[in-house]
């Protein structure tokens, strides 16, 4: 028996109905997954890597690459797409994206990825932040907005300085949260959200607006 299967077909699904799938259809096949799971173990608590794995597989078929996947990172011609590289930021920490896009050994684009937003107590590193500070000072509260927005921003400078970003959540934004989101949106002009569930719009058509991508399917 080949579970595989299941994954392949997924992928083909993705890349069949690239130019049609809605955000909320793929926020639906993360969540049928994660039903799966629950049913056969009771809980999805440790459960990590679709919602990355989803995106990835999407920007690999936009891109139009149909190579294989070494170290990470997928090419075509000077083109690579990179799923959890790691990069030494401004403050001396590594940090972790879930993918970026690379044109010249240069940043272009970086998309991380969130199940769902929440409130968090920030670490010491991002109090010491900035702008982890002033964003808390005005929202009230830390939130894993705020906290994804300090982690971005600290690997964005001499090479990799102008790179457009976009954090992706899968669930629905509970109203509590939208304060971040917006107090970063407005701040930051390189950075966006894109929440999927209950969002009927086409995914590729959100992502070239939010990624201001100069046209369809090239960088």
């Amino acid at each position: 028996m080949k579970f595989s299967r299941s994954f392949l077909d997924m992928d083909g699904y993705i890349q069949r109905n690239l130019n049609e799938i809605t955000c909320h259809e793929i926020f639906q096949i993360k969540e049928d997954f994660y039903d799966i799971v629950e049913s056969l173990c009771g809980s999805t608590a440790n459960l990590t890597g679709i919602t990355e794995m989803l995106i990835f597989r999407l920007m690999y078929h936009l891109f139009g690459m149909n190579g294989s996947i070494e170290s990470k990172t997928a090419q075509y011609r000077d083109t690579r797409l990179i799923i959890g590289n790691r990069y030494i930021g401004k403050n001396g920490k590594y940090q972790e994206p879930d993918i970026v896009i690379e044109q010249g050994n240069k940043i272009c684009y970086l998309i991380s990825i969130k199940n769902l937003l929440s409130t968090v107590t920030p670490t010491a590193n991002e109090k010491e932040s900035f702008i982890v500070q002033e964003l808390i000072k005005e929202n009230g509260v830390c939130t894993t907005a705020i906290q994804d927005l300090f982690r971005i921003e600290n690997i964005r400078y001499g090479n990799n300085s102008g790179f457009s970003s976009l954090t992706v959540v899968f669930s629905q934004v509970p109203n509590r949260h939208e304060r971040a989101i917006q107090l970063i949106q407005n701040r930051f002009n390189w950075h966006q959200f894109l929440i999927l569930e209950n969002n009927h719009n086409k995914f590729i058509d959100e992502l070239m607006d939010r990624l201001r991508f100069k046209q369809p399917y090239c960088l």
